[in-house]
């Protein structure tokens, strides 16, 4: 039987090649029919390929966004570590000179720690603050009660503080004094602590809460006693 096949696919290769032979016009007309219809597939072909290195370069140009973008974040993350200034006193040219007194009232324990403030503070060189109660800035310590509904919710307030910015303008130019206050809530003993009383002196300085958590500027009390970096700059931003 495989004899007989083999017979009969020999006999069929040799009429068709006789059959070629003798009808070379036909064989060359379907060979170009073929070759133009492959030709005509290969643009399509090429274009079915474009979106794929298309899709790589924009996973590429995306990446490289990305990349700009965790370089921006980073940056924003050294920006948020930078300390915020308060907007109040922004561009107001303060003279690094303060004098500071206690209101009438004010504990043992809360003088103990905003005079440990003021050697903070008066340590960078970046500002100078002494006891003097006319000196043209001014700030006032001094204590407050007030009772926590929500404590459990809202947390404890354990002080308040500002800058209180006045301008005046004269032929010479315009001049700007701070007569700021730093106060601790007494309701709470937590709040005669150095980190607490250095946070407020840093609000009445003109510093604003920061989201660095190694800031005396952070808005919730971290027991932080040492200006961070970010801290420090904010101040030279203002009385520099």
């Amino acid at each position: 039987m495989k004899f007989f096949r083999r017979i009969v696919i020999l006999l069929l290769l040799l009429v068709g090649i006789g059959w070629t032979r003798s009808h070379p016009q036909v064989v060359a007309s379907t060979a170009r029919h073929y070759l133009t219809a492959a030709a005509a597939k290969l643009p399509k072909a090429a274009e079915n390929l474009r979106p794929t290195a298309s899709t790589a370069s924009s996973a590429s140009s995306s990446s490289t966004s990305q990349t700009e973008i965790s370089s921006a974040s980073s940056s924003v993350a050294t920006s948020a570590d930078a300390t915020p200034v308060e907007s109040i006193v922004q561009n107001a040219h303060l003279n690094k000179v303060y004098g500071y007194h206690f209101a009438k009232g004010t504990p043992a324990a809360a003088k103990k720690v905003f005079l440990d403030a003021v050697a903070v503070y008066n340590q960078t060189g970046i500002v100078q603050l002494k006891a003097d109660e006319q000196a043209k800035n001014q700030i006032t310590f001094s204590v407050y009660h007030k009772q926590m509904a929500n404590a459990l919710q809202t947390g404890i307030e354990l002080g308040v503080g500002g800058p209180q910015i006045t301008q005046e303008t004269s032929w010479q130019g315009t001049t700007s004094t701070n007569n700021a206050r730093a106060r601790l809530n007494a309701t709470y003993s937590a709040a005669f602590s150095d980190s607490v009383a250095i946070h407020e002196l840093g609000h009445a300085l003109g510093l604003d809460h920061s989201s660095d958590l190694s800031s005396v500027m952070y808005p919730v009390d971290q027991g932080v006693t040492t200006l961070s970096t970010g801290d420090s700059s904010a101040l030279k931003e203002i009385y520099q």
